[in-house]
């Protein structure tokens, strides 16, 4: 059975991210693994270690984690009894961990999961996202695709969600699943390109563009050009004037968030967006990984 990861701090936030990831797991008829990791922090030896056998310290960390997992997991079953969880396969585990946004991967590596979910603080803070700053990083070095859910989100509400590409060879790699993505949600999907004054391209070329790599995914796509000053705004502009409900892009992990378009383009278009975010690894994502 797929599996979608749904790393929770049990803050407010983090519930956004757990209803979407209900929907999806009715939609798609997955499970669900709820996660909870907290970090220790590492500890120096003012001696010799292999000398020293259980020091105070490594005696109060290992008391501290396993107290704390023994709390974390009585807070999972609870949670995993909520109402809108009711029909649905619902896992959970707890783990400590010096690095949290790793831990995090490891254990979507280990339950085999096809996409995580991670709830976050809004628009203008992708900082602040539940479990910190480590949601960047598991966007960023994930191999699995991550959706993260800016506030709470409406099933009913997702009519529109954008495909914002420069569609190039690399796009191939991940539309199957995005377009499937779409397809649960009865969503009508835009194909967008943004064209900015540094990287210029004829308005005829790019049509072009469109139409072919619609057509060979069956066509019944809203393609759209759409000029700014960069593509980071031209992206959220475009959704906003569409309504959209989502936004989907790729990444190319390690170099950072949405370079499939140019290497002038960070990662201010999730920072910044009020709008669920889709993102794929273009270089690492097979068809195997997905939920479908």
């Amino acid at each position: 059975m797929k599996t979608i990861l749904v790393p929770t701090d049990f803050s407010e936030p983090s519930l956004y991210g757990l209803e979407f990831a209900a929907e999806l797991a009715r939609r798609s008829k997955a499970s669900l693994h709820l996660f909870n990791a907290v970090l220790i922090a590492g500890y120096y030896y003012t001696g010799d270690p292999s000398a020293m056998g259980g020091t105070p310290a490594e005696i109060m960390m290992q008391d501290f984690g396993e107290g704390y997992k023994k709390t974390a997991l009585s807070r999972l079953k609870s949670l995993s009894t909520k109402p809108y969880l009711k029909g649905i396969k619902v896992t959970y585990s707890c783990e400590t961990a010096l690095n949290i946004h790793n831990c995090i991967i490891d254990e979507a590596y280990k339950v085999k999961a096809g996409i995580i979910v991670m709830g976050s603080r809004g628009a203008g803070n992708l900082k602040t996202i539940v479990l910190g700053s480590n949601a960047e990083r598991v966007v960023r070095f994930s191999t699995i695709p991550v959706v993260v859910i800016p506030a709470r989100v409406k099933a009913a509400a997702m009519k529109k969600m954008v495909f914002a590409s420069d569609f190039k060879d690399e796009a191939n790699a991940i539309f199957p699943f995005v377009k499937q993505f779409a397809k649960l949600f009865g969503s009508e999907l835009h194909l967008l390109k943004v064209v900015t004054m540094d990287q210029f391209s004829r308005t005829r070329d790019d049509e072009k563009l469109l139409q072919d790599f619609s057509r060979k995914y069956g066509g019944g796509f809203v393609t759209s050009l759409y000029n700014d000053y960069m593509k980071e705004e031209g992206i959220l502009n475009y959704a906003s004037r569409q309504h959209a409900s989502l936004i989907a892009i790729g990444t190319h992990g390690k170099r950072g968030l949405s370079r499939f378009f140019s290497e002038d383009v960070s990662e201010g278009i999730v920072r910044l967006s009020g709008l669920p975010i889709l993102i794929v690894n273009l270089k690492k994502f097979t068809s195997k990984n997905g939920i479908f």
